[in-house]
């Protein structure tokens, strides 16, 4: 069978009180990769990826159960109903202004203080495909109108795990989806040297700079004489020293013929390995982000198999429109309407390079 269902774990609602069982679901492919989805926060709980000598090896980071989700915020998660962060919460559609949950500092990041990361979503298997939905009422941390999410993960024998969100609402409002998973093809546990190694390819020639509360602040810049010029090959080891303070938590600008087009934002190599993950998207940007708020001391953040990630031990590659572009008059548009559903498809392909 290409799909296996089981059941994860138990999640207490803090709604209602009530237990409910997380679903989980195991695809595979011919090419050797495995995929595991569950139903809290629609996410990716685990990819296995062979290496050049066929053994296989977690590639992003997880936990054996659900505390380590529910303690460590977004891994793997489904973001919504706004990806990214929102200038302190803030937003006007049509002259009528909103104000969001605050839980990032003094800003809204990834749908607020329970964005749809940390919910339970119905799902079902749909031919190769699985399937998750939820209802996210008006008023949910604020946002307007009542939107209808979907998330359909698909995993090809070619190596391909494609992701196909979409959503439909009954008031104007902003809607940004994406995947978190945190990579490391050096494999889960390896660290911050194992995320050095990583030669990395994205096809943008401008990024969003941001303010000291990583706001972006309207400029489009030229990523040309920096350490986000990842035009050309480079390693994460090269780049990063470059970057100031040393971290990498930044929106990239892609090239892209059109917006709607699946098409390559990234690539990333691991030579030890011989594992590649090209990142394919139909959004405009892509956020980098290089673990840098995951603790330094070991121990603090244990996951499975009681690997300790710390650090820079993995990178997040996130295709979505450019963030707080509700406040960024030259930036693509993220408000969706009754009558056009908001789509976003990306795909996380993984190839073996001898």
């Amino acid at each position: 069978m290409r799909i296996i269902e089981d059941v994860f774990d138990e999640f207490c609602d803090p709604d209602s009180g009530k237990k409910i069982p997380v679903k989980q679901y195991l695809l595979r492919g011919l090419s050797g990769v495995a995929v595991q989805v569950i139903s809290y926060g629609a996410g990716v709980s685990a990819i296995l990826v062979p290496d050049k000598s066929g053994k296989k090896d977690h590639v992003t980071l997880g936990f054996d159960n659900l505390q380590g989700y529910q303690q460590f915020g977004y891994q793997g998660s489904s973001i919504g109903r706004h990806a990214n962060r929102i200038c302190k919460g803030k937003f006007a559609i049509d002259g009528k202004c909103y104000q969001l949950s605050i839980n990032n500092n003094e800003n809204h990041l990834h749908g607020g203080k329970r964005g749809w990361d940390k919910h339970i979503w119905e799902s079902c298997v749909v031919d190769d495909s699985v399937v998750f939905s939820r209802l996210s009422p008006d008023g949910e941390e604020g946002y307007p109108g009542n939107v209808l999410a979907q998330v359909k993960y698909t995993l090809d024998d070619e190596g391909g795990l494609r992701i196909d969100f979409e959503a439909m609402t009954t008031q104007a409002t902003p809607i940004n989806m994406t995947n978190h998973c945190f990579f490391n093809l050096a494999g889960h546990a390896a660290g911050q040297n194992g995320l050095f190694e990583h030669v990395v390819k994205i096809n943008a020639d401008h990024f969003t700079p941001v303010a000291e509360d990583l706001i972006p602040t309207g400029e489009l810049a030229t990523v040309e004489d920096t350490g986000f010029d990842f035009q050309n090959p480079v390693t994460f080891g090269e780049a990063l020293p470059k970057v100031p303070g040393g971290g990498i938590d930044h929106n990239f600008c892609l090239r892209q013929k059109h917006r709607g087009e699946l098409e390559l934002a990234a690539t990333f190599q691991h030579p030890p390995s011989g594992r590649v993950l090209e990142v394919y998207t139909t959004e405009p940007g892509v956020q980098i982000y290089t673990s840098n708020f995951l603790p330094k001391e070991k121990g603090e953040m244990v996951g499975r198999e009681g690997a300790s990630y710390t650090y820079q031990g993995a990178f997040c590659c996130e295709p979505q429109n450019f963030p707080d572009a509700l406040n960024q008059a030259n930036f693509p548009s993220d408000v969706y309407r009754p009558g056009k559903s908001y789509q976003h498809s990306m795909m996380y392909k993984f190839k073996v390079e001898k």
